[in-house]
């Protein structure tokens, strides 16, 4: 399997809200983490990741 590490990009938000709506990996992940996590909550995310420096 290849993995690449790259830079957030607002397209990702889909498939984050994706991975973090699932109950068994918030399970794994610490607390504060809204659920369901939706598509906003990851733009939003990524936005601050973005503009971050």
């Amino acid at each position: 399997m290849k993995c690449n590490i790259r830079k957030w990009k607002l397209s990702d938000a889909k498939d984050l809200a994706v991975a973090l709506s699932n109950r068994k990996i918030q399970d794994n992940l610490r607390d504060g983490l809204p659920y369901p996590y939706t598509e906003q909550d990851g733009a939003d995310y990524i936005s601050s990741m973005l503009s971050a420096n």
